[in-house]
């Protein structure tokens, strides 16, 4: 027997709707409604290849001690966006004397380079029990650009490009499940702040149409990108073998290879992982393997904190480093013309479906 719908049924019918629409809001953090609108979300796509959700690593782990920051709900939000799969293991907090116990000399004021030192030591041997051949690691102020899947899948094609070999004797399925021919490097390091070139490297040239020209992008750490803007004709984009580049920002690393890390680093007593890192590149003790100009760089907020960590909650101007004070500040990201970031919550200028998020006059940290 068909019973007919009366107004009240129909009332609490709409208020289970408001209630379901409401969790999900507030569970998203505004990201389920803005994907819909917005048109540029991705979708998550699984299965072997560069393109993938975590990009044809294993998986995807981000470095941070405090999940509910800015950085790491910024990044949630950006993956989304793209269709990434992050991983985020909570780093636990280290006291004074486990940072003097690993770390050579003071420990700096406020602990963060220390810190973040012992962080990635911690990550790293997590790693080397984590059931992944290559994992990328991501630092919890990391941005890439909306294109970071085709760029990647760019770098892949240019390793394998490469290695040689006629098209109609290659094999589509081994270049899926080895993207970037891990064999070939122990750190892969396609976000950083720069490089030094050092015996044996050698540049594979590629082209990736969604990179910036060399004319607009910046460092601090030498004249690189310069010598590439005054070149004629442009240079491409490039893979450099042998390198030492600085800074990271994101950086893949081998299962095999992240346990010899974490031990010579510990052996060495070095006071910055990222240092560190780099003498190791220049002294060959690593295999180091970058692309340049870098697909990740460090997101940048007007009066934020530059460490990350519970001490720093407030920023300069003393409010609390949440989303709700993120959203409300200048932010923006060197090197990265379309940033995931700034495209996830609608921030910057807006140029045709897109958001720009470009550094304003004053903005001299790159």
């Amino acid at each position: 027997m068909l019973v007919k719908p009366t107004l009240r049924s129909w009332k609490l019918a709409l208020v289970a709707v408001c209630i379901v629409l409401g969790t999900a809001y507030l569970s998203a953090g505004n990201d389920l409604f803005f994907n819909l609108r917005n048109g540029l979300a991705s979708k998550s796509v699984t299965g072997p290849g560069a393109g993938n959700d975590t990009l044809g690593f294993g998986a995807i782990y981000v470095l941070t001690e405090d999940a509910s920051s800015w950085r790491v709900q910024g990044l949630r939000k950006a993956a989304r966006l793209v269709g990434l799969r992050i991983t985020i293991p909570i780093q636990r907090q280290v006291s004074h004397e486990g940072l003097l116990s690993q770390v050579s000399g003071q420990v700096v004021e406020g602990y963060g380079r220390s810190r973040a030192l012992v962080n990635h030591l911690a990550l790293l041997d997590t790693i080397a029990q984590a059931p992944y051949e290559t994992v990328l690691v991501l630092e919890d102020d990391v941005d890439f650009g909306l294109d970071i899947r085709a760029q990647m899948e760019l770098v892949s094609k240019a390793f394998w490009d490469r290695a040689g070999g006629a098209p109609e004797f290659r094999d589509p399925e081994q270049e899926a499940l080895h993207p970037y021919r891990h064999h070939e490097w122990d750190i892969f390091w396609p976000g950083h702040f720069g490089m030094s070139f050092i015996d044996g490297t050698e540049i594979y040239k590629y082209h990736d149409p969604h990179a910036l020209p060399w004319s607009r992008l910046k460092t601090q750490f030498n004249n690189y990108y310069e010598q590439m803007a005054a070149s004629n004709p442009p240079e491409p984009q490039q893979l450099i073998f042998n390198v030492a580049p600085l800074s990271t920002y994101a950086y893949a690393i081998t299962k095999s290879h992240a346990a010899r890390l974490v031990q010579k680093i510990r052996n060495d007593k070095a006071d910055s992982f990222d240092t560190a890192l780099h003498i190791d590149c220049v002294g060959k003790a690593h295999r180091c393997v970058a692309p340049v100009p870098q697909l990740f760089h460090h997101h940048r907020v007007t009066g934020g904190k530059v460490s990350s960590g519970k001490e720093a909650s407030a920023g300069n101007d003393g409010a609390v480093q949440n989303m709700v004070w993120y959203r409300k500040k200048h932010k923006y990201t060197y090197n990265i013309e379309w940033s995931a970031r700034c495209n996830a919550i609608g921030a910057g200028e807006k140029v045709g479906e897109r958001w720009q998020c470009l550094p304003g006059q004053g903005d001299g940290e790159i």
